[in-house]
């Protein structure tokens, strides 16, 4: 079963770290890559980038105008860094491979429908 795992966190904590222990950072959040791609678990993931646009198109199934506004705003200071589909037997393994997450911050476990 595939589940997408959604990576947040407070972009401005990250930017405010020294240069060397964000650099230390990434190549942990590399080596996470590579362990669970390198076990068959992780099938897609990528950073994402700056400047997120939304488009909202109203109500369901309804002829509303769409209207595009800068970035999603949720009630939050987290943002979403990057994502990964993960391709294991259950839930719990999704979580588990969650957990080891390095960065911190917030994973979201989402089953993708098949």
């Amino acid at each position: 079963m595939r589940y997408l795992l959604t990576f947040y966190a407070v972009e401005d904590e990250w930017m405010s770290l020294p240069e060397p222990e964000r650099d230390a950072a990434i190549a942990e959040i590399g080596r996470w890559f590579a362990e669970h791609a390198g076990a068959g678990k992780i099938v897609e993931g990528h950073r994402l980038g700056r400047g997120t646009k939304t488009v909202r198109l109203g109500r369901v199934r309804k002829k509303d105008l769409p209207m595009v506004s800068d970035g999603p705003f949720a009630e939050t200071k987290e943002t979403v860094g990057s994502y990964a589909v993960v391709d294991v037997r259950h839930e719990a393994e999704a979580i588990e491979i969650a957990k080891r997450w390095p960065a911190g911050g917030i994973v979201e476990v989402r089953p993708l429908a098949e």
